[in-house]
């Protein structure tokens, strides 16, 4: 059940009421009941639910800080803030807080919540069983003793999600909780920076992955070189001393074929001399017909010939563009300028340059608002099975941020 709540007047102060306040706009999930109150902030929860949906194939751990009051009896337990743990091996038969994830969550408490405590932690786990296994029963005994602290486990597959409190001897599922909305700067401020560090990350993958396409550029094209032999004017020159040997040959046959027609036409006058004969009309006819088959020939010969001197010329000025690139590349390369935009390369060529630095080829995919890797996955695939492969292709993790605007290869 969802209801929204608004609590408009605070009731008088009992207790340690003084100490904290009721939330004016807030909607209730589930039955709430009762000996505690779970109020979560608006920009932690919808964090917690990204973090989960994004990574579909393994499990994700975080931990929740705020604030635990009391009154009449009743506690209140405010989660104001939440850090994921990306290095965290979360899973329902092995769960593990090193000292290196402890220093990560002070590191990160001190920086951005200072004055907000630990009051539980998330977890986040495909294929879950809402009734809790043992090991993650005995995790929350050993690191989060107590009544004031709690367990959110979200199942992202079934959208499944709940609060669990240890009392009576066992982890006791919450029938419901409060989401409240409010500012948050803290965790604004939080996300900000992270999405920061996931901007700067990916300035640093592009400019390496230019880097290294243009080194294996210039690479190729030594080996190029070395296995021709010849510089580029000299094959050029070739080319074109046989487009002109061609064309010679062209000519010499139609030359041989007139002379050979004018060896037989003078035959037959002198067999017609011979028998007295004289030179009719039709036979200079005939011979002028021939005469201008002949003319006609030449005159397609040489159409042909004026063909092949036009794509010896296109040849020369493909060659003469090509040498020029690889100047420019040289030149490029030792001034050592690797900005794409004074190399000369426009962004569509980087972006398909980008992704062929493999040797393979692969489409790119223009982050939109609201996508994830996820989305991306199933929008394209139809499925999550690439999800890995999308991430490893992009030098990313699956608990990395992206956002509106980037550009990331797909397998």
């Amino acid at each position: 059940m969802i209801e929204i709540v608004y609590e408009k007047e605070k009731q008088k102060s009992e207790g340690n009421e003084s100490f904290f306040r009721i939330p004016n706009n807030i909607r209730q999930i589930g039955e709430v009941g009762g000996t505690q109150r779970i109020y979560i902030e608006d920009y932690a929860y919808t964090y917690l639910c990204r973090i989960s949906s994004e990574n579909l194939t393994r499990g994700m751990g975080a931990i929740l800080l705020g604030q635990a009051n009391w009154k009449d009896g009743v506690s209140y337990l405010f989660i104001k803030s939440a850090v994921a743990l990306p290095d965290m091996e979360v899973s329902e038969e092995h769960l593990e807080f090193t000292q290196e994830i402890w220093n990560h969550v002070y590191e990160k408490n001190k920086e951005y919540f200072p004055d907000q405590e630990v009051v539980g932690w998330f977890l986040s786990i495909p294929g879950c069983s809402m009734e809790l296994h043992q090991v993650i029963c005995q995790t929350h005994l050993d690191h989060f003793g107590g009544s004031d602290k709690i367990l959110f486990v979200m199942e992202p597959l079934e959208k499944e999600e709940a609060f669990y409190r240890y009392e009576d001897g066992r982890m006791s599922r919450q029938t419901g909780f409060y989401v409240y909305y409010e500012k948050n700067e803290p965790m604004h401020n939080f996300l900000i920076a992270q999405n920061q560090k996931m901007e700067k990350k990916t300035e640093e993958v592009d400019d390496s992955a230019v880097r290294n396409f243009r080194k294996k550029v210039e690479k190729n094209a030594g080996q190029e070189q070395k296995k021709s032999g010849f510089p580029v004017m000299k094959a050029a020159g070739i080319c074109a001393a046989v487009a002109v040997l061609a064309v010679g040959v062209l000519y010499l046959n139609d030359y041989q074929k007139l002379q050979s027609a004018r060896e037989v036409i003078a035959d037959i006058d002198q067999e017609r001399q011979a028998a007295g004969v004289q030179e009719t009309t039709p036979v200079n006819g005939e011979v002028n017909q021939e005469a201008a088959d002949e003319q006609q020939t030449e005159e397609e010969r040489a159409s042909a010939s004026e063909e092949n001197e036009q794509e010896v010329q296109e040849t020369d000025t493909d060659q003469g563009e090509q040498n020029r690139t690889a100047e420019e590349r040289e030149e490029n390369s030792a001034s050592g300028n690797t900005d794409p935009e004074q190399s000369g390369q426009s962004e569509a060529e980087q972006e398909e340059d980008s992704s062929q630095i493999s040797g393979e080829i692969h489409p790119t995919y223009t982050i939109q608002r609201g996508d994830t890797i996820t989305k991306i996955s199933i929008k394209t695939y139809g499925s999550t099975e690439k999800v890995r492969e999308i991430c490893e292709l992009n030098n990313l993790s699956v608990n990395d941020l992206i956002y509106p605007g980037q550009k990331i290869l797909l397998p």
